[in-house]
């Protein structure tokens, strides 16, 4: 496979960034045909997650993801690494609350990549922790505790096309968990605006260096 063939078809990895303060465990080079022909990439990663119930974006800006695709198989597998990020939301009595959220893997991404169409589903899963809320103007006490975090993981597939050379973006729809262990009155304010289905996660990405 010629270099030019070889850098296209690396652009597409870009889908996998679905996700949001994310760590993913890079799947060990023997995860691939041990006679394949493997590309190792390394992309910079900015994301937005619009939550529909919130009616809100939680924007994240400076990722990281690192893998490989198997040219004989278009086998995609990687790792994601992503800040922690805040939101704000309403908590009845409270008013404006704000959060810090980290993503928390439970699978290394995977997918397949057309190397012929330049397009790829890949899919993350993972936990979100809301490590903090606070009250709007202060800075205790920590309204969520310390073990506040998604009932069930959070699947979320990414697709779409590459652009050669250029930043590419790539979206999906996930259904967001009821949270669980925030304290009585936060998981109940939490899961009023954040919980359920129709949630987009848009994310771009381009070739470090």
């Amino acid at each position: 496979m010629g270099a030019l063939k070889r850098r296209r078809s690396a652009m597409v990895v870009f889908a996998v960034v679905a996700c949001t303060a994310l760590v993913l465990s890079l799947a060990p080079a023997s995860a691939f045909d041990p006679n394949g022909n493997v590309y190792r990439f390394d992309y910079n990663v900015d994301a937005t997650t619009h939550m529909k119930t919130l009616n809100s974006d939680i924007v994240i800006k400076g990722g990281r993801f690192m893998g490989g695709i198997d040219f004989g198989t278009g086998e995609l597998r990687g790792s994601i690494t992503l800040p922690a990020t805040t939101f704000s939301y309403p908590a009845g009595a409270l008013g404006l609350v704000t959060a810090t959220a980290k993503i928390v893997p439970t699978k290394p991404v995977t997918g397949m990549v057309d190397l012929n169409t330049l397009t790829v589903a890949a899919t993350s899963s993972f936990n979100i922790r809301i490590v903090s809320a606070y009250a709007a103007g202060t800075t205790s006490p920590n309204l969520v505790g310390d073990f506040c975090r998604t009932s069930t993981p959070v699947t979320v597939t990414m697709s779409g096309a590459a652009s050669l050379g250029e930043a590419s973006t790539f979206s999906g729809e996930f259904t967001m968990p009821k949270l669980i262990y925030c304290g009585f009155a936060q998981t109940q304010a939490l899961n009023l605006v954040m919980a359920g289905p129709g949630n987009t996660f848009t994310a771009t990405a381009t070739p470090r260096g």
